[in-house]
């Protein structure tokens, strides 16, 4: 069906007085429908510190990564499956490859989406540590954690490392209360 032929349909159903529901109702064929989870995922990455031009020591930029939940409405008025960012509505557009938010991929799940992340920090040059590939005893995080503390003088200490090991071990200390 075209744009025209919606378009057409939709003014049908609102000039016919016996027909009650005159909402636009999306096609599952070829428009977004979410799936049964309802939620999907964004990878989401930014730059932080940029190059200034014309400094003697250059810095490279400084990327953050995140993931991004997405979970979307259905707009009554148009039919379509919006979500909010916090500045606008986007729908979802169909692309070779799947569906996509703006620029960015739309993943069905959370594993999709970090190892999008995976392969932008790899891109980048950063350190990939995800908190999930930490051992799940104690005594072991908390020697990463003391060998990587920075406010000890160690070149050697990890930032990232230290900062996933505390994460992992606050989740642990809520689980167990």
């Amino acid at each position: 069906m075209t744009n025209a032929q919606r378009r057409a349909a939709r003014r049908m159903a609102e000039l016919d007085p016996l027909r009650n529901d005159s909402k636009f109702e999306p096609t599952h064929s070829s428009a977004f429908y979410p799936h049964e989870a309802g939620e999907y995922y964004l990878a989401a990455v930014d730059t932080v510190g940029t190059i200034k031009l014309f400094a003697k020591d250059l810095k490279p930029p400084v990327h953050s990564y995140g993931i991004t939940t997405v979970r979307f409405e259905l707009d009554t008025d148009t039919g379509k499956w919006i979500w909010f960012d916090g500045k606008q509505n986007q729908s979802p557009r169909k692309n070779s490859d799947g569906w996509r938010l703006g620029s960015k991929k739309l993943h069905d799940t959370r594993e999709g989406a970090e190892a999008e992340v995976q392969r932008e920090m790899i891109k980048n040059g950063d350190r990939v540590t995800r908190v999930h590939d930490l051992p799940d005893d104690m005594t072991a995080l908390r020697k990463i954690r003391s060998a990587h503390h920075p406010d000890r003088n160690n070149s050697d200490a990890d930032q990232d490392l230290y900062q996933a090991v505390v994460e992992k071990l606050d989740r642990m200390r809520m689980a167990i209360q």
